[in-house]
């Protein structure tokens, strides 16, 4: 996932070159937004399709057709001459991600000890910025052709490890099928069933009570605790996309090209890939100890005030002030304060929160849902982020992020309820507790 999210970093200036690009034409700057862009519009289709094919096939099977969504894209790519193939690619390539994050949350969920939930879901972000790190530093040393091969390495890798794993036993259990829904808790916990039958009684309690009340989609509106969840989730991963995370992203290495500063962009994309590894791996270790609620909280505070920081220096570099060269170093010190307060809150919270608030009946498509979300507000973000670039500059375009993400800490504040160590039941029970969001 992350690669493929990063992956116009180092392949746009590529593509603007016409000795390293495939194309015959260099792209126009509406193409390259189109390519920037149309990932998300795949990330957007996927998500329902993710939630059919895990309710009916089961999530070890959605998980790995997240892979051969991405090992298609990476053959297009190989084999494009034209622009519009290497949309298609990158629309395919979205629609891998909109399996994978859909689904990774919900099997992660399933499988995860309640003490245990938060680090391994905070692993799914850990684990997409080091795809990130990988695009940044490997595609600006190798040709086109040759990053793309590499790239196909990591979901025949995926395909390899994971096809080995089992399904869940939710799943298993939601299909009556309870002899292989207590191998596979044996096999997740590493004991006898024998010594996991309370557990498993919980999950089969839990599983069947929720199929009992089939989710519907007004399941989602009707009842509160649902309606709860729905609310923070989707508040939660739209200032995600509005915090700017995508395009620094996307474009770290046009972004540092812009800044004028005197290291490398490459490298400075680098340095921002590392951090965010760091990051994750900090909040994996932290997030089960400290919690949702105060992480979140911590995150927008940094976020706001590194892109308000990054605005004043592009303000200073605008009206062409004498002290922009004696502040060179901010640009990348803000970007790197950025992605490591995002890395360490909204870009790993996000989606543990996702996978463990919902019941097992609604849980797909609920996903499925604020998945959707998700990758519709990235799109437009993406798409108009050069022409908002150029319409009202880069300063104000960075303060207008850091206002999102002043906002985001005041719906976090007054709307997040804490989920660490609890089971579904009791966070069911905390959300209905909470004042309704809307009253009938």
């Amino acid at each position: 996932m992350g690669a493929s999210m990063a992956w116009t970093s180092p392949v746009e200036p590529k593509l603007k070159i016409v000795s390293e690009s495939p194309l015959l034409n260099v792209p126009t700057s509406t193409e390259l937004s189109w390519i920037g862009s149309i990932l998300t519009l795949g990330s957007l289709a996927g998500p329902a399709f993710a939630g059919i094919v895990a309710y009916r096939f089961g999530r070890k099977i959605a998980m790995l057709a997240s892979a051969a969504f991405f090992i298609t894209a990476y053959i297009l790519f190989l084999t494009a001459t034209t622009v519009v193939q290497i949309l298609v690619g990158r629309f395919v390539q979205g629609c891998g991600i909109g399996f994978a994050i859909t689904i990774t949350p919900l099997y992660v969920a399933e499988i995860a000890t309640a003490n245990r939930r938060g680090a391994l879901g905070s692993l799914v972000q850990t684990f997409m910025t080091l795809g990130i790190l990988f695009d940044y530093a490997i595609g600006p040393y190798v040709s086109y052709t040759a990053f793309q091969w590499i790239q196909m390495i990591l979901p025949i890798a995926f395909i390899i490890g994971f096809i080995q794993m089992p399904e869940t036993p939710h799943y298993y259990v939601s299909k009556g099928n309870y002899p292989a829904a207590a191998q596979s808790l044996a096999y997740i916990r590493g004991e006898p069933i024998s010594e996991l039958q309370y557990e498993f009684n919980l999950i089969q309690h839990s599983v069947e009570e929720s199929m009992r009340n089939r989710g519907a989609l007004r399941d989602l509106y009707s009842n509160h605790a649902n309606l709860q969840a729905l609310t923070i989730c989707t508040g939660i991963v739209v200032f995600q996309q509005l915090s700017g995370i995508n395009p620094v992203q996307f474009f770290a290495q046009t972004i540092f090209d812009k800044t004028g500063t005197g290291l490398p962009a490459d490298l400075s994309a680098i340095l921002l890939g590392i951090f965010q590894v760091v990051a994750s791996v900090i909040t994996a270790l932290i997030v089960d100890k400290v919690g949702r609620r105060p992480t979140l909280l911590v995150s927008a505070i940094g976020m706001c005030c590194a892109l308000s920081t990054l605005g004043a220096y592009f303000y200073l570099d605008d009206i062409g002030s004498k002290s922009i060269d004696s502040i060179s170093f901010l640009p990348v010190l803000s970007l790197v304060v950025f992605v490591f307060m995002f890395c360490t809150g909204f870009g790993p919270i996000t989606w543990v929160l996702l996978g463990e608030m919902f019941a097992p009946n609604i849980k797909s498509m609920a996903s499925s849902i604020v998945s959707s979300i998700c990758w519709l507000t990235s799109f437009f973000i993406l798409f108009y982020f050069t022409a908002l670039d150029e319409a009202v500059g880069s300063h104000w375009l960075f303060w207008i992020f850091a206002i999102c993400c002043a906002a985001a800490f005041g719906f976090t504040y007054l709307c997040v309820v804490e989920t660490k160590g609890l089971s579904l039941p009791e966070i069911q029970a905390r959300l209905n507790e909470t004042t309704p969001v809307i009253k009938g």
